[in-house]
């Protein structure tokens, strides 16, 4: 009962330092990309909290299987702030985003009833382990040369937004569908499994031997996520620590915390640039992008996947994709890929039986992931999820199954665990998660 308490009021310090964030720093500096700040209703806001309190009544303190991970960081990253975004924007939220809220709860709550559905039993096929291991060293080697010799690479790092942004288009200009997957799959998966073991095994070396490929792929593709996500699988086995008992205190508490650094330091510099970096990129910009998918959609015609998996039944109204048209409609930009989380594209296509259809999918993958990771490898197996999961706060669900790694993620652990994954390593017992400590 007291780490249920402390989980209530770790997420109301998050909701506040997301309000001073918005209010104090992004709204007065970004008001000209829609970030805009109206007097917020007193009725709308109480309701909003009430809203984004609600998965809690549900949610236990720890987790014990992988779809936890999922709901933690949706709720954090995209539910809290597409509940908040429009009292900015507003005041009075409109009635069509008190649905869209309610939807997004229904869907909360279907994806956190997966760790309490019954686990799958999946075939497994023999497979020596070197064969495995020789098969990851090769794809790994292979993807890494291969965009080595197309893209370059380069030991000093883009460091201003000028040197980042001119490396993104140099990479879009040399790149290639092979380049473009082995890319993403080097820094979605390849590459952290090495942090994963290194993790989970308490084997430095292999965390260090990840961030540097990291670090060498930023240097081509000048993404910050890429950079940034070792930090972020280190976050999340922090909290996954004491078997996953205290995860959602520690994930968010963490969360909490680098919010009130970036904001504590913006205010002693009078700058903006930390609040930028963490608050808006990451956390409000899916939250605002999600409000422009359900106006426009609302009153546009829906896409259908005409432009993607149906486009032999559908025909694309628009001749481009919803990332493209919301960056057209809302900033004026033709070339800007606004994209949003995978609840948004399921809108864009569907409406609110999209964001339906897609949650009940994300579902079933995770049913068969979670079914997959049971045994002694459970923390590997969660670990290897964040990144392809951290995806979906800001890609569409197609898009980060196939390109993103989700769909190589369920790959891999299927081999690791026909393998004789049990025995990754003897240690990694320890870490295994029972159902009583959710």
């Amino acid at each position: 009962m007291t780490m249920k308490v402390v989980q209530y009021f770790l997420v109301s310090i998050y909701v506040l330092l997301l309000h001073i964030s918005y209010v104090d720093f992004i709204s007065p500096n970004f008001s000209y990309l829609g970030y805009r700040h109206v007097t917020v209703d007193s009725i709308s806001i109480a309701l909003t909290i009430v809203l984004i309190f609600c998965p809690l009544l549900v949610a236990k303190v720890g987790v014990t299987q992988p779809s936890g991970i999922l709901f933690w960081i949706l709720y954090a990253i995209v539910y809290i702030p597409v509940l908040l975004i429009p009292n900015y924007l507003y005041g009075v939220v409109p009635w069509e985003n008190w649905l869209t809220d309610f939807v997004l709860l229904g869907s909360m709550l279907l994806l956190y009833s997966v760790s309490s559905w019954r686990l799958l039993h999946i075939p497994l096929i023999k497979i020596k382990r070197t064969i495995v291991q020789w098969m990851y060293v090769i794809l790994t080697t292979s993807f890494f040369l291969y965009i080595v010799k197309v893209s370059g690479i380069h030991l000093k790092p883009p460091t201003d937004s000028e040197d980042i942004y001119a490396a993104r288009l140099s990479f879009r200009q040399h790149t290639s569908p092979v380049v473009g997957y082995g890319m993403q799959w080097l820094a979605k998966i390849f590459n952290p499994i090495l942090v994963v073991y290194g993790l989970v095994n308490k084997k430095w070396m292999f965390i260090l031997l990840g961030f540097a490929m990291q670090y060498l792929l930023f240097t081509t593709n000048g993404l910050k996520s890429t950079l940034m996500s070792t930090a972020l699988l280190i976050l999340v086995a922090v909290a996954l620590r004491k078997k996953g008992r205290y995860f959602s205190i520690l994930f968010v508490g963490g969360l909490s915390c680098l919010l009130c650094l970036s904001v504590g330091y913006d205010y002693m510099t009078s700058s903006y640039e930390m609040t930028s970096l963490l608050s808006r990129r990451m956390i409000f910009t899916p939250g605002l992008l999600m409000n422009y998918y359900v106006d426009f959609f609302s009153h546009h015609e829906q896409m259908h996947l005409s432009y993607s998996i149906l486009s032999g039944i559908f025909t694309n109204p628009y001749a481009t994709t919803p990332p493209f048209i919301i960056g057209e409609a809302y900033f004026n930009r033709p070339d800007m890929a606004a994209n949003a989380n995978f609840f948004a594209d399921g809108f864009a296509n569907f409406g609110y039986s999209g964001i339906a259809i897609y949650t009940a999918v994300a579902a079933i993958i995770m049913w068969i992931y979670n079914s997959l990771a049971e045994g002694p490898i459970k923390l590997f197996a969660m670990l290897l999820l964040v990144m392809p999961v951290w995806s979906l706060t800001d890609t569409s669900l197609t898009t980060v199954f196939l390109t993103h790694g989700l769909l190589l993620a369920i790959i891999s652990l299927y081999f690791i665990k026909c393998s004789g994954g049990e025995e990754l390593d003897a240690k990694s017992v320890q870490y295994q998660l029972g159902p009583s400590l959710e």
